[in-house]
């Protein structure tokens, strides 16, 4: 189990804070290499989105529910379902950490600030995913190896030669990838900027 607290640093709704939750969650399990998932959440209306049971109408949650969609074409299978609140005693006080542990000093449990809203941050990215495309002259000033990793880690990029992916994937497994930022992962299992 990876536990992780997500705390956002805009206005959010609450059905748009669950949205942000489940796609950080989604990123991690693919930058993990996960290939099968089932997915347990306390969010009937998020869950009945995702599943096709409930049709979103606010554009804001019809762009979260889309970028949702295209993540979970990621994985081989699929399953997500609603696990009443009252059954999910942790991840309440994950949910509830990632609020009021602002300037506390947690080192076991990462909590992930995010500064902007998936609708801002991710279309692009999940775009470029869902094509499997990239554009090699992004960021040119950015150190190859940084390129690289952030390339393997968030669009499975991979080199060439089997050699260097061998390489790539052993050297990018201590790092992650969050709001686009490498970070390395320390022994504690706190993140240090890359």
């Amino acid at each position: 189990m990876i536990a992780h607290s997500i705390c956002c640093e805009f206005k959010a709704t609450n059905n748009e804070a669950e949205y942000e939750a489940l796609i950080v969650g989604l990123m991690t399990a693919k930058n993990m290499k996960v290939r099968n998932i089932d997915v347990n959440y306390d969010s009937l209306l998020i869950m009945n989105h995702v599943n096709g049971s409930y049709e979103a109408q606010d554009p804001k949650m019809i762009t979260y529910l889309d970028i949702t969609k295209k993540l979970t074409n990621y994985f081989d299978t699929f399953n997500i379902q609603q696990v009443p609140r009252e059954n999910n005693v942790q991840a309440d006080a994950l949910a509830v950490m990632g609020d009021v542990s602002k300037g506390l000093n947690l080192n076991n449990i990462p909590v992930v600030y995010i500064t902007k809203p998936a609708v801002e941050r991710l279309v692009h990215d999940i775009e470029v995913l869902a094509l499997n495309q990239h554009n090699d002259n992004t960021n040119e000033d950015m150190d190859s190896w940084i390129r690289a990793y952030k390339y393997y880690l968030k669009l499975c990029v991979k080199p060439k030669s089997n050699n260097e992916v061998r390489i790539l994937r052993m050297k990018a497994s201590t790092f992650i990838v969050i709001d686009d930022e490498l970070f390395k992962k320390s022994s504690r299992g706190c993140f240090k900027d890359a």
